[in-house]
């Protein structure tokens, strides 16, 4: 008996995985969320009033529930649960939530404008890459557009650009973004972000793969720098490029922080960790 609540038990919480939410499920099948969660925990069987309005939500038979656990995940990947289609998807679940933190008017009204964006180039002999990054409102969520302008040591000059979405979430500022032109290029930056107050730095990872190989993963140390609602572009551009690390046309504040290191305390050694991990589509060119 204990083999089999423990088999209903993992059954029902991969069932719970294709589901938008176990609340959502509660309040449709109409079992308390507190019942519910002692099914999925092992620690109470359902009776079969509650098995039946399981099955029937996610399309079941009462013996399929009771299968033994890789039996019934096998079933599952050949035939998902009916839930699927009558209710929003996983997917487009995501989707809405990222929207819904994508709005403009409460958290990320603060932070429209243009930053620098300042990240290491290892394959560059570590210089300091400098892009401009505009946050902007547009259709009711806020959209994000890169441009990485490098400057060639024949004085030729190439541009990329990157469009994208902010999102903000838990006092962080998130950035999802492609390049522009292949769209094959997938950009993610996470900041550390507070609306309680102005701040001019602001400090985090950024993470992608390239267009050259889905092997490639790189993640940089990033810091933005707020320049204001509005700037003059064409001088904004002029500023971005390829730096020494010990350039004076970069803040103290961030030649001291944009190293791809972080320093792991652990009892009385110190341990330095490399933060980058593979060449970048940014490491091209």
């Amino acid at each position: 008996m204990d083999r089999e609540i423990d088999d209903l038990s993992k059954n029902l919480r991969l069932l719970i995985g294709y589901s938008p939410s176990i609340t959502q499920v509660c309040n449709e099948i109409k079992i308390s969320r507190q019942q519910f969660s002692k099914y999925l925990s092992g620690r109470s069987s359902p009776r079969l009033r509650s098995i039946q309005r399981i099955c029937d939500y996610f399309g079941l038979e009462e013996w399929e529930l009771f299968l033994p656990h890789f039996e019934f995940r096998h079933l599952i990947a050949i035939r998902p649960p009916e839930n699927i289609s009558n209710y929003q998807s996983y997917a487009n679940a995501f989707v809405s939530e990222i929207s819904a933190k994508s709005q403009s008017t409460k958290n990320l009204a603060p932070f429209l404008g243009y930053y620098y964006n300042h990240f290491i180039v290892k394959a560059k002999e570590s210089m300091i890459q400098r892009s401009l990054v505009q946050l902007f409102e547009a259709d009711s969520i806020v959209g994000t557009r890169t441009i990485e302008r490098i400057v060639n040591v024949n004085g030729a000059s190439s541009v990329t650009k990157y469009d994208g979405i902010a999102y903000y979430s838990g006092h962080r500022l998130y950035i999802s973004e492609h390049e522009s032109f292949l769209k094959q290029t997938i950009w993610h930056t996470t900041l550390y972000a507070t609306t309680t107050r102005r701040e001019q730095f602001f400090s985090g990872l950024g993470v992608g793969n390239t267009t050259a190989s889905v092997q490639d993963i790189s993640c940089y140390r990033s810091i933005f720098q707020f320049l204001g609602r509005t700037v003059d572009k064409y001088d904004a551009l002029k500023g971005c490029g390829l730096f020494k690390p010990n350039s004076s046309e970069i803040p103290a504040y961030i030649r001291e922080h944009i190293e791809n290191k972080i320093e792991i305390e652990k009892s009385d050694m110190s341990f330095s960790c490399l933060l980058y991990t593979s060449p970048s589509p940014r490491d091209r060119g």
